[in-house]
């Protein structure tokens, strides 16, 4: 129970520390990647497996890897602010 008081006053201090200061926009990773170069990191990976997957007869993990790898990118992405795709609407 004391742990728990002790987190609610740690949050509640750094909201009121968060609210009391400007926050900067901290600068983004891997901006310095082109949109051409975040395709070829997504499809890459996904066109390798898939010929390994068809070179040893894994038809099962050939239908389901592509829906885990998209649904990673997606959670990634989602979970980040999609700041890929951001990137480029600032401009």
């Amino acid at each position: 129970m004391a742990k728990s008081k002790k987190r609610e006053e740690k949050a509640r201090r750094s909201d009121q520390g968060a609210g009391a200061q400007p926050q900067e926009e901290q600068p983004r990773k891997f901006t310095w990647i082109p949109l051409w170069g975040w395709i070829l990191i997504f499809l890459v990976p996904l066109v390798f497996s898939e010929y390994m997957f068809y070179r040893v007869g894994r038809t099962v993990s050939m239908i389901l890897f592509p829906i885990a790898w998209i649904g990673f990118w997606v959670s990634v992405m989602h979970r980040s602010g999609w700041p890929i795709l951001k990137k480029r609407e600032d401009k």
